[in-house]
């Protein structure tokens, strides 16, 4: 199953919470993440970093919860001004 989502970047310079962004490095952060997975694939999720706003970037992210622990791969498919679109797939 894919789901082709874009997200806001967030800038090291911008970011509220600046511990999570390399600075001068755009990411997604994780809890952003998470909570795309949550709401298009209504399950919870756990990701152990920030994705990247590269194209190619890949995150994998662990479902959380329930009695099957699942992989969701997260791929960066464009980043268009400050848009990250990327896929999601359970395996």
């Amino acid at each position: 199953m894919r789901k082709l989502i874009a997200l806001p970047l967030l800038a090291a310079g911008v970011a509220l919470t600046g511990t999570a962004c390399q600075f001068g490095q755009q990411t997604v952060k994780a809890g952003e993440v998470e909570s795309q997975i949550s709401r298009k694939l209504g399950v919870a999720a756990s990701c152990p970093g920030d994705l990247d706003s590269k194209v190619g970037a890949v995150l994998r992210c662990d479902t959380v919860g329930g009695a099957e622990r699942r992989t969701v791969t997260v791929t960066v498919t464009s980043v268009e001004d400050e848009q990250v679109r990327f896929t999601m797939r359970v395996a």
